[in-house]
């Protein structure tokens, strides 16, 4: 069936490097499907694309259960009997550190279980020179790939779908062979990221290209994306991200705001999403030195390669950085911006982006400026764009004046990005390569 965002009929490469499963092997025709999700973030923020998708596949009938694997810990055992407990989105406790070096699942909705698991359980040394050797790289990752499919077995039989999003997750096509479907839902240019998970960017490149050749169905974020993966895979689609209407919609309608906002100097220009990479900060200060008797929020987490960054903007009178907030509260900040700012650097990274904010701000109905980034071409009729300063203050200039039509579309334009959509398209497409399969 043809792809519902490319409108192109994905063809079906043959499986490479994977293992005949015995449901390809029998013909038989399972309606229930294992989802062996690999995410890169922990469970928790429904607005993030890698959570929210888990979710909404978990809620099909199709689907058995989803097991979400997160990231996983570098605490060992040694580590837990002298109490040191490696970084990461665990709790610093023994309990949240032993089960994860127990492999110990944990249900958390419904149909979604969630493993953090360790890679590097063993050995019972602290000396990096030993921690180091490839013999005891292996045993680890041996012993975190059984804890899985132990946490696998948790979701009852079924066909296993492999889920995989990040390059760095490439050994698991190797891992499990007896998958009847793996898809790579790839959603950044990871190698133009400014800080690296590894010292050799030819290596990521090199795993992702793996993904890119291996799966059986690639979901690319952006057009930019989609394009490079079609040349490599003629399975490849195009799966913008989306919203939740019925969450961040909310900021739509009468409520109470946020009380960091309520006395600020109008207008307020809004930012809601990391202090990353992605930000244009010199951008920024020209911003606030620009209008001064303006105030500029920014709600999210800031990168540590960015806090000096966020320091030197965050002394003036005008800007406020509030972190990170719950997505659930997030409405309450929307009210208390006049404009919402999508103030990103044009670079090779936000060339082949999509923005999830964009499509949040279009749920609450504000309006937006952004610079001209990928993404903002498909709503050019209700985003406001400038480039530079001169640019991006004309921009908004024009925003806070925009005629009130305008919030109506964006509204629309949200309840057509919604994610319990996006899913449903995702999921045609998943579907009609498992009918090729197995003729599920």
């Amino acid at each position: 069936m043809p792809c519902p965002n490319c409108g192109r009929s994905p063809s079906i490469l043959s499986r490479r490097g994977a293992g005949s499963s015995t449901w390809k092997r029998t013909g038989m025709s399972p309606k229930r499907y294992r989802l062996l999700y690999f995410s890169g973030y922990e469970w928790g923020n429904l607005g993030r694309r890698k959570t929210r998708l888990a979710w909404e596949f978990a809620q099909r009938p199709e689907v058995t259960g989803v097991l979400y694997v997160e990231p996983p810990v570098t605490t060992s055992v040694l580590d837990l009997a002298r109490g040191r407990f490696g970084p990461g989105h665990l709790p610093p406790t023994r309990r949240a550190h032993l089960d994860a070096l127990r492999g110990r699942p944990r249900r958390v909705d419904g149909g979604v279980w969630t493993l953090t698991g360790s890679e590097k359980s063993l050995p019972l040394t602290r000396l990096e020179g030993v921690r180091q050797w490839k013999a005891l790289q292996r045993l680890n990752r041996a012993l975190y790939i059984h804890r899985i499919r132990a946490a696998l077995r948790r979701l009852g039989p079924g066909p296993v779908i492999l889920w995989l999003s990040h390059p760095l997750q490439a050994w698991a096509l190797d891992a499990f062979p007896e998958r009847i479907l793996c898809c790579y839902d790839w959603t950044d240019d990871w190698a133009a990221f400014e800080v690296l998970p590894v010292a050799d960017r030819e290596e990521l490149i090199r795993l992702n290209d793996r993904l890119l050749l291996e799966a059986d169905v690639v979901f690319a974020v952006s057009e930019i994306l989609y394009r490079r993966a079609r040349r490599v895979n003629g399975s490849a689609c195009r799966a913008p991200n989306a919203t939740d209407p019925t969450v961040v919609g909310v900021a739509a309608e009468p409520g109470s705001v946020a009380a960091e906002l309520v006395n600020l100097p109008r207008p307020v220009a809004g930012y809601v999403g990391q202090i990353a990479d992605k930000i244009d900060y010199g951008l920024l200060e020209a911003l606030a030195d620009a209008r001064p008797t303006w105030s500029f929020v920014f709600v999210g987490n800031v990168w540590d390669n960015h806090r000096h960054q966020a320091a030197a903007l965050d002394a003036r009178s005008n800007v406020h950085f509030l972190g990170r907030r719950n997505f659930h509260d997030l409405p309450a900040y929307f009210r208390g911006f006049d404009v919402c700012i999508l103030p990103h650097a044009i670079t090779p990274l936000t060339r082949s982006m999509d923005p999830i904010k964009l499509y949040d701000y279009l749920a609450t109905g504000k309006p937006i400026v952004s610079t001209p980034v990928a993404g903002v071409e498909r709503f050019a009729d209700v985003v406001h764009v400038g480039e530079g300063a001169g640019g991006f203050l004309t921009a908004l200039e024009k925003a806070l004046r925009e005629p009130p039509d305008l919030r109506e579309r964006r509204l629309r334009y949200a309840q057509e990005n919604a994610w319990a959509r996006r899913a449903e398209e995702m999921w045609s497409v998943l579907h009609s390569h498992l009918k090729e399969q197995v003729g599920a």
